[in-house]
């Protein structure tokens, strides 16, 4: 970033101390971010130059943006196109691939027109973050961004993404934006997101006082200024810098000074020539920052006045250049004071002169350029340009994913529709396009809203178009009313019947399908997607293609015919590759790994999974559907015992901005994985989020598998009355909704959870005979739902394992348990790598054989003990450890100490112990996270114990305690 002159500064050094020492943390390894507050000319830009120069000076790099006011709204991501394009013009570079690497390339797409590759814009806010992180690598960045109350909505999430996802790179954030105008638009909801978390360190500036308002005027005047002069300019600008600079122009015209900074400003600009005045003006229509070209365009002066006009205003300070072919105003209020002197008529005929030059330019992004041409004919009152402008700044601002803004314009253009007699627009088209962008902005009910006056706005007889705004109804009901997103997806799907519109009727059939399917109603979506493949085949619609593939085989995987089904899938993941289809790649393998482990080929499942993460790692950014594939493959690996795999796979997920609403399954993994290494409250917190997405998640599946984990750690705390509720919640979901093998396996969770009540009542002498009817009435329902499976189901691996976990557990109910039907669950677990069923098969197996006295019972006990010592599986562990005390047999090897009977000072266990000894060392939870092979959040969860168990305030006690005993090592 180029140095630019300003005033000396004054003042300000608690400030500059403030930023000198985040500045240090962030160089060091640690995110940070500043925001600058204060009124208009209170020396908010003078602060972030100097912040400039000594980051500059320090070896760092700056990039930096600024936003915009434009009467139709904001520009899209304009501080960010903005910085954008200043990087590289300091690198003197042609694109962000060509600077940083070809997964750059979708940020060129919104500095250059473009058509717009949506599977990409969906990457943009992860892509951003990669390059600053890759450019922080060589040299710490400051990234600012100036004037955020002028900023749209799309930037404003940007930034408060940053605020979350900035972690250990090398990067500071530092906004400003004004505090003395009613905070308005989207900027109050965006600062109290820029704040949360306590990322972004607040920086008020106040006006100057006395003694500083004197040091500014005496380098301005190169000489102390008499007292009397100070002390009457300090009473008109009442320490604001910009206004007292002003002030000081304006008195050696020998006026009599007014008590305004606007009128400051004209009495000045009085003085210059008439070509200088003339050029201002224009200048203050065309914006903060003026291009040459466009204003050399514009212009009545030819060439050399206009240079000359344009020298007197630098000399004079109001313009600066701010690159080698634009300027800028020092100031925004400069600009504000010259465009509001302009007169009515004046100021429409130089903002449509501005607009009929930028409509035939279309200079830079379309988004950017459309929002300009568009405010510049709402400015000049040409309605019915700007109403085409308007739709064409929505259309422009959609395609880059700024669907808040895309929002806003649709909506004004609708709002000057019946203003103007010939509007030249679809309404229908621009109500759907509306919302589409409602529904992308999370707006659901107004996208319902709008695309039922789209509706109400087509023609009867446009069968085409009123199915697919049925089907877009549908998809915007399914966040607000299932039932009636059926419904919508339904009728699109009768208003195609028998067309020739292929490609139409191969997506409406696809969404329809789709919608079944999450449904749980796989036997009515199993033929529609088979006639979504044939549809999309003919009309050579690759995307519904690769849906079409993907969803019939897991169709066939699920109802026993796992060779058709994952040929169909693989096939699906090559048409997807082929197509560079990102997202179908992401939703070809999410379906992949599940399948294959669902039909017990857990060698391919593991292996696609980590062929998966390869190829995320090449693509290198995260973004939803790489999310919903991540989250697949940490059940996956869970499910198979890559326990501290699935953990790091977490990690990778969770720290993303989407991933609170695209991890279910995680959340599911981290919950039973945290129960079964005894850290109840923390699978609590897990089972709570994975809770919290069901709500808006019809899928049976994903119903079932968090009841399971719920049921699960009730279970291991012994509260089996809610382990009970939560296998029936469980079953009146998934049961009887076309995933019996699922239903199967609830119902064998529910005879052990009853065995276990049922063993406990009988060694405290109480009776059993409730447990007992319960249990047999999960067998009798396990038995129906087993015959009630097809026979190719009944042949997978697991469902047959299922069966006889089931039948082992009923006899543990009923008192005769059977070690050698134990046996034989723990082989059927073995052959399916699922290490914690195996070895939990195996101690219930020696429990058998102690009681028979079999010598063989000490050599499964040390099987199942060393697999549980492997995965930490703590609670089983205390299990096996116990009957290995009662029987007498020696495990050959210790085991990991019991958590609830610890040995170190404060009752910490082994992990305790290890993140107090990292905290002692000034660890934050990711580095603590990182260093132990945990998620951020269990880390988060053993701090939160340690300050409990030691009586710590915080976590510099807990340090300072760690110091007094020596824990780690003499200090």
């Amino acid at each position: 970033m180029r140095r630019r002159r300003f005033s000396p500064l004054v003042g300000r050094q608690a400030e500059l101390a403030e930023i000198d020492g985040v500045w240090r943390d962030v160089r060091d390894g640690q995110a940070s971010g500043i925001l600058i507050s204060g009124e208009a000319g209170v020396g908010k830009t003078r602060l972030v130059q100097e912040t400039v120069d000594r980051v500059l000076s320090d070896g760092g790099q700056v990039v930096a943006g600024a936003s915009f006011r434009i009467s139709t709204g904001g520009l899209p991501y304009g501080p960010i196109l903005d910085a954008l394009r200043r990087l590289l013009r300091d690198h003197d570079a042609g694109s962000l691939a060509e600077l940083a690497g070809p997964r750059f390339a979708v940020l060129d797409q919104l500095l250059e027109p473009h058509d717009g590759d949506k599977s990409h814009q969906a990457r943009l806010f992860d892509v951003f973050l990669a390059l600053l992180a890759q450019l922080a690598i060589a040299k710490p960045v400051l990234l600012v961004i100036e004037d955020v109350h002028w900023a749209e909505q799309s930037s404003l999430d940007l930034l408060s993404f940053l605020t979350v996802a900035l972690r250990r790179e090398r990067v500071l954030l530092m906004v400003t934006y004004r505090d003395d105008e009613p905070a308005a638009g989207p900027l109050p909801a965006a600062l109290v997101e820029l704040f949360r978390g306590g990322f972004m360190n607040h920086l008020p500036l106040s006006p100057l006082d006395a003694d500083e308002l004197g040091a500014l005027l005496t380098n301005l005047a190169g000489a102390a200024l008499p007292a009397a002069a100070v002390d009457e300019i300090a009473d008109l600008c009442g320490g604001n810098a910009f206004f007292a600079e002003e002030i000081f122009e304006a008195r050696g015209l020998g006026e009599q000074v007014p008590p305004h900074v606007r009128d400051v400003v004209l009495l000045r600009v009085a003085t210059f020539s008439a070509d200088a005045q003339s050029v201002l003006r224009l200048c203050s229509v065309i914006g903060r920052r003026i291009g040459h070209p466009l204003l050399a365009t514009v212009s009545d002066l030819e060439e050399n006045a206009l240079l000359a006009a344009l020298r007197e205003l630098v000399a004079n300070r109001v313009l600066q250049i701010d690159t080698t072919d634009s300027y800028r105003f020092r100031h925004a209020l400069a600009q504000e004071a010259v465009y509001s002197d302009l007169l009515p008529g004046e100021r429409a005929r130089l903002h449509g002169h501005v607009a009929e030059v930028l409509s035939e330019r279309r200079d830079g992004p379309r988004s950017t350029a459309t929002a300009v041409v568009a405010h510049h004919w709402a400015a000049a009152g040409n309605l019915p340009r700007a109403l085409t402008a308007v739709v064409a700044a929505g259309r422009a601002a959609a395609e880059v994913r700024a669907y808040r803004e895309g929002l806003t314009y649709f909506l004004r253009a609708l709002d000057l529709w019946d203003e103007v007699d010939e509007p030249g627009e679809n309404k229908a088209a621009v109500l759907a396009a509306a919302a589409r962008c409602a529904h992308d902005s999370g707006e659901h009910e107004t996208a319902v809203d709008l695309v039922e006056r789209a509706l109400a706005a087509t023609d009867q007889g446009d069968t085409v178009g009123r199915a697919l705004l049925h089907e877009a109804l549908g998809t915007y009901l399914d966040r607000v009313d299932g039932a009636r997103a059926l419904t919508a997806y339904t009728r699109a799907y009768r208003l195609l019947a028998g067309s020739d519109a292929t490609a139409e009727h191969a997506r409406v059939t696809a969404a329809l399908a789709q919608s079944l399917s999450n449904r749980g109603r796989y036997v009515d979506s199993a033929p529609l997607w088979e006639e979504t493949l044939r549809l999309a085949r003919d009309a050579g619609r690759r995307r519904e293609e690769v849906l079409g593939l993907k969803t019939s085989g897991w169709h066939f995987a699920m109802h026993g015919d796992p060779e058709t089904g994952i040929g169909r899938m693989r096939e699906a993941l090559r048409v997807a590759r082929a197509e560079d289809d990102v997202e179908g790649v992401c939703g070809a393998y999410n379906h992949l790994c599940l399948a294959l482990d669902f039909v017990g080929w857990t060698a391919d499942a593991v292996a696609t999974a980590e062929e998966a993460l390869a190829w995320s790692g090449d693509v290198g950014v995260m973004f939803p559907p790489m999310l919903d594939m991540l989250d697949s493959i940490v059940l996956v690996l869970w499910r198979t015992g890559h326990w501290e795999r699935a953990e790091q796979v977490a990690d990778l997920l969770l720290a993303s901005h989407h991933a609170t609403a695209r991890a279910l399954m995680t959340f599911v993994a981290l919950a039973e994985l945290a129960a079964a290494r005894d850290r109840p409250e923390e699978s609590a917190q897990q089972i709570k989020q994975a809770m919290e997405q069901l709500k808006n998640n019809d899928d049976p599946l994903n119903h079932g598998l968090v009841h399971a984990a719920a049921a699960v750690r009730a279970m291991w705390q012994e509260d089996y009355p809610t382990a009970h509720d939560e296998v029936e919640a469980g079953l009146a979901i998934v049961g009887g909704r076309g995933d019996d093998q699922q239903a199967v396996a609830l119902c064998v969770l529910g005879l052990r959870i009853e065995a276990d009540e049922a063993e406990r009542r009988r060694a405290r002498g109480r009776p059993v005979a409730q447990v007992r009817e319960r249990g047999t009435e999960l067998r009798s329902r396990a038995a129906s739902l087993w015959q009630g499976m097809d026979i190719r189901q009944r042949s997978f691996p697991e469902a047959a394992v299922d069966a006889a976990m089931g039948e082992a557990e009923f006899a543990r109910l009923t008192g005769e348990s059977d070690p050698a039907v134990w046996g034989e669950v723990a082989h059927g677990w073995d052959g399916l790598q699922r290490p914690h069923p195996a070895a939990y098969a195996r101690w219930r197996q020696c429990e058998g054989l102690v009681r028979q006295r079999d010598p063989r019972a000490a050599q499964v006990l040390r099987g199942a003990h060393r697999t549980a010592t492997e995965l930490d599986a703590r609670m089983l562990l205390k299990e096996i450890t116990a009957l290995a005390d009662r029987a007498r047999i020696d495990l050959g090897a210790p085991a990991l100490a019991d958590p609830a009977a610890p040995e170190h000072p404060f009752h910490l266990t082994d992990r305790e112990l290890q993140v107090l000894i990292l905290l002692k060392e000034g660890r934050r939870n990711r580095e603590i996270a990182r260093a132990l092979f945990i998620s951020e959040s269990t880390a988060s969860v053993h701090v939160s114990n340690i300050l409990g168990k030691l009586n710590a305030a915080n976590r510099v006690e807990a340090a300072a305690i760690a110091h007094r005993l020596h824990l780690g090592g003499q200090d």
